[in-house]
């Protein structure tokens, strides 16, 4: 079963047979979507702490955030990390140098905090692998999940 839930520019859709939770971003990205996307995967129904987090931020035009504003956001966010009692496996991919960094930057501020840990990937391939899916490329990610097999 698969439930999407759009919180633009952060969609999220969780898909329990794949052990995945899929979040795509799109356009210019601020701490306050980055915190709605996790809290839509929080309070969705299909919620587990186990599915892979798996980010794309290919279609990321711009991040505005500041080292202070994602602190910030972080602290504020603590109440859904809770939800995380062991380690749990978050890949980004980020393509584009500033999506990449603001991820490393936010990586460094999340994790001392939380259970969290992140890959971040300039690679698609490796990225999809690292989330423990089969395809090479988002897009036939996207297409399986759209006519899944059997």
């Amino acid at each position: 079963m698969r439930i999407t839930t759009t919180n633009m520019p952060v969609d999220v859709s969780v898909h329990p047979a794949r052990r995945l939770a899929l979040f795509e971003m799109h356009g210019v990205i601020t701490v306050p979507d980055a915190i709605d996307g996790l809290r839509s995967f929080v309070e969705h129904p299909l919620f587990d702490p186990g599915l892979v987090m798996l980010t794309d931020a290919r279609h990321v035009d711009d991040v505005v955030a500041s080292f202070i504003g994602i602190v910030g956001g972080a602290h504020r966010s603590r109440a859904l990390f809770c939800n995380f009692r062991q380690e749990a496996h978050n890949v980004i991919y980020a393509p584009q140098d500033v999506a990449f960094g603001m991820a490393r930057v936010m990586q460094q501020v999340v994790e001392p905090l939380s259970y969290l840990r992140f890959d971040i990937l300039r690679d698609e391939t490796e990225a999809l692998a690292n989330a423990g899916q089969d395809e090479l490329s988002f897009d036939a990610l996207y297409a399986a999940l759209s006519h899944p097999a059997g």
